[in-house]
């Protein structure tokens, strides 16, 4: 028998369909913040009568807790709901395993820290009884240093909205900053701001501190510089800025040795309009005065002081202060006036208890803080 073929035949119809509209863009990724510094142990002594050489005191008070100015200031945002990371070198030692476990209990990112085998970094804290007065002495080196390789090769730019340095190494942080900056200026639309935490006046200090956005003067500096008040504080901090980065810019190599047939000339008014001056906003803090802030247009502007009720822990307060303020310019959106009285108010409420627990009472906003 023949087998036979059966053809089927399918028929296509065309379904015209409207067009669809494109699909949004992915949103962008979660930003946080970033602290760059060292982490030290803390040993911490209360006294009740000022100590002298050869004499022996007895005391029942004292604790040792994680230290350092950047993981403090981790420790401030972490209290107060706000995501960050800490980037300093971190200790292997068996005495360090309780400052990692705390720093990780907290949340605080520390995947990207570079370890060592050396001791960790330590203070031997000393502080008078319900006063506002303690001596400070440190153990540190180069090992407890973070370098500018470590930092280029664990920061990744796009991560991060603010970027805080400890002004320890200004060598190696001058150029940390550089290389944010730089980033800056190719990715304008993911600007990170920066800030940084300095303590003296020091030439290289002020060269540092004139590449971040926000400067934070420790309240030291006024004691160590016999200052009046906060206005001559950040007036003085502004003039050394400027002379070591006028001095600097002199050693720098021209990039363009002559100029353009339709540039301007460089003393012209069009020059001068299109190239502002690039100033940072100056702080400074102290509870029993008040803050005091210089803008980059030179206007001066100054937040009352906040009493603390009581002092029981004094260490810490600067960063307090850099953190809450921060934390409020960053996550809350405060004007900076604001922001700096909130920041204030944190530092005094973190003075009436030990650690940073306290902070956990303050609310997220400056108008809660009126009505708390």
């Amino acid at each position: 028998m023949k087998k036979q073929i059966v053809k089927e035949f399918i028929t296509v119809k065309k379904v015209y369909r409207l067009p669809r509209e494109p699909s949004p863009p992915p949103p962008p990724p979660k930003r946080h913040v970033l602290a760059v510094g060292c982490c030290t142990l803390d040993m911490i002594t209360i006294v009740d009568l000022p100590l002298t050489p050869g004499q022996k005191q007895r005391t029942k008070d004292g604790q040792w807790r994680r230290g350092g100015s950047a993981t403090n200031i981790c420790t401030v945002w972490r209290r107060l709901g706000l995501d960050c990371e800490f980037l300093g070198v971190l200790s292997s030692v068996r005495a360090f395993e309780s400052l990692l476990n705390g720093l990780l209990s907290q949340g605080i990112d520390i995947s990207h820290c570079p370890m060592t085998s050396h001791y960790p970094a330590h203070r031997s804290v000393i502080m008078r009884r319900d006063a506002d007065i303690r001596t400070i002495l440190e153990f540190s080196n180069v090992h407890q240093e973070i370098t500018y390789q470590q930092f280029v090769g664990a920061v990744d730019y796009q991560k991060y909205s603010w970027i805080h340095f400890e002004g320890r190494n200004p060598a190696e942080t001058q150029r940390m900053m550089m290389a944010v900056r730089d980033f800056n200026q190719r990715c304008p639309n993911l600007r990170i701001v920066t800030s940084a935490d300095v303590d003296n006046l020091r030439p290289a200090t002020m060269l540092m501190a004139s590449f971040v956005d926000y400067v934070f003067i420790r309240r030291a500096t006024k004691d160590a510089y016999s200052f009046m008040n906060g206005r001559e504080v950040v007036c003085a901090a502004r003039d050394a800025i400027n002379d070591a980065r006028s001095k600097w810019q002199k050693t720098q190599p021209r990039k363009m040795p002559y100029l353009l047939p339709d540039e301007p000339a460089e003393d012209s008014e069009e020059r001068c309009k299109a190239t502002p001056p690039d100033k940072p906003v100056v702080i400074y803090s102290n509870y029993s005065e008040g803050a005091s802030c210089l803008m980059a247009d030179d206007t001066f502007f100054k937040v009352g002081p906040q009493i603390p009720s009581r002092i029981v822990d004094s260490v810490a307060v600067n960063d307090t202060f850099s953190a809450a303020t921060i934390y409020a310019l960053e996550k809350v959106r405060m004007k900076l006036r604001d922001a700096l009285e909130y920041g204030a108010r944190a530092s005094a409420l973190k003075m009436t208890e030990n650690g940073f627990d306290i902070l956990r009472c303050l609310p997220k906003d400056l108008m809660g803080c009126y009505y708390a």
